[in-house]
C-alpha cells in the first residue's frame, strides 16, 4: 500500500514538472549563433600561418612576427604575443599535445627582409615563449607539423631539405637536424618544399612542393627519419597542380591551399597516387596562403600580399581568416 502511494505521487510529480516545463518547451529548440564567417585582423597585421585549438585560432604575422588568438565563436582577435624582436617574423605553426605552439621563423633565404632563421615555441596558456632557437644551416623556415616525437619543419630556400627537432616523451624539445630529402625528390625553384602534413598515424608526411621542375607544383610522401636523409616519394596527379602553399589533412582527403583557392585532392591507398577532384573559391581573398579545419569548415588565411609583397606591414592594408565549409 506504502509503495503504491509513493509511485503515486511520483507520477504527479512528474507530471507536474512536466506542464511546468511545457511554456518554454513550446518556445522551441533554443538556437545558437553561428560563428562568423570573416574574421577580420589588424590592419598592417599581415598573417600568413594558422593553427587552431579548441575554439581558438592563431595566427602569425610576416611583418614583426607578432601572434593574434582569435575567438572562433565571436571573431575577436586580440593579442597573443608581441613581436620577439627586429628581424624575426612567423609564418607556418601547429599546435602539439603538450599545449604549445610552434612557430616556423622564415630566414634569410626567403623574399623577406628577415635577420634570423629559426623557430619559436609558446606556451597557449599563459603566451610565455618558451623557446627561441636558430638554425644556423637553415634557410626559410615556412612550415611546421608536430609529430608525436618531433616537430619538422620545410626549408623552402633550401633545394631539398626539411628540418626535424625531436621531442621527447616528457615534451623536452630537444636539437634541430637538417634531413636532406632524397629518394624521388627533385628540385625545384625558387620556392621548394613549402606546406607540410602528418597522416594521422604518424608514418608519412606530406610535403608540398611550391615550384616543381618543368613547372606547377607537386606533392610528396616522405617517410619520417632521424637520420640524414628521408626518402621521398612522388604523388602521382591526375591533373595538373597550378601551386601549392598549405597543407590540410583529413583521412585521405588532402586540401591544397592555393594562391587562388583551394584545391581538393583524393589520395589513394598507400598515397601513390590521388585524383584532383575541385577547386573552391575562397570569398573576398587577395592571396590564400594556408588553411585549418574546425566544425566543418576550413579557415583560410587570406595573406593579401600585394604586388611585390607592398601589403607586408602596410598599415593601409586589411587581413582577414575566412571560413569557408569544408570542399
Amino acid at each position: 500500500m506504502y509503495l503504491r502511494k509513493s509511485l503515486s505521487g511520483l507520477t504527479g510529480l512528474l507530471v507536474a514538472v512536466a506542464l511546468t516545463a511545457s511554456p518554454a518547451a513550446a518556445a522551441g529548440p533554443v538556437t545558437t549563433k553561428p560563428f562568423p564567417a570573416v574574421l577580420k585582423l589588424p590592419n598592417g597585421f599581415s598573417p600568413e600561418g594558422i593553427a587552431i585549438d579548441g575554439k581558438t585560432a592563431y595566427t602569425g604575422s610576416l611583418a614583426d612576427g607578432a601572434i593574434q588568438r582569435v575567438d572562433l565563436r565571436s571573431g575577436v582577435a586580440t593579442r597573443f604575443a608581441p613581436s620577439p624582436g627586429p628581424g624575426k617574423i612567423s609564418v607556418g605553426m601547429d599546435v602539439d599535445r603538450f599545449g604549445r605552439l610552434w612557430v616556423a621563423g622564415g630566414g634569410k633565404g626567403g623574399p623577406l627582409p628577415v635577420l634570423f632563421t629559426g623557430f619559436r615555441v609558446y606556451d597557449t596558456r599563459s603566451g610565455t615563449k618558451l623557446a627561441d632557437v636558430l638554425i644556423p644551416e637553415g634557410s626559410f623556415i615556412n612550415d611546421v607539423v608536430v609529430t608525436r616525437d618531433a616537430a619538422w619543419f620545410t626549408d623552402s630556400g633550401d633545394p631539398a631539405a626539411l628540418v626535424r627537432v625531436p621531442i621527447g616523451h616528457d615534451g623536452r624539445i630537444g636539437t634541430p637536424r637538417k634531413v636532406v630529402l632524397g629518394g624521388e625528390w627533385v628540385p625545384g625553384s625558387p620556392i621548394n618544399a613549402n606546406g607540410i602534413v602528418a597522416t594521422p598515424d604518424g608514418k608519412n608526411l606530406i610535403v608540398g612542393q611550391t615550384t616543381a621542375a618543368g613547372g606547377g607544383a607537386a606533392l610528396y610522401v616522405v617517410s619520417p627519419t632521424s637520420g640524414d636523409v628521408a626518402q621521398a616519394r612522388r604523388i602521382r596527379l591526375d591533373g595538373p597542380l597550378e601551386s601549392s602553399d598549405g597543407l590540410v589533412l583529413s583521412g585521405r582527403t588532402l586540401h591544397v591551399v592555393s594562391h587562388h583557392g583551394v584545391v581538393k585532392v583524393e589520395l589513394a591507398r598507400g598515397l601513390a597516387a590521388g585524383k584532383v577532384l575541385s577547386t573552391t573559391e575562397v570569398p573576398g581573398a587577395a592571396f590564400a596562403s594556408t588553411g585549418a579545419l574546425f566544425g566543418g569548415r576550413l579557415y583560410v588565411v587570406d595573406a593579401n600580399l600585394g604586388e611585390n609583397l607592398s601589403n607586408v606591414g602596410n598599415p593601409a592594408a586589411a587581413f582577414k581568416i575566412v571560413a569557408i565549409p569544408v570542399p
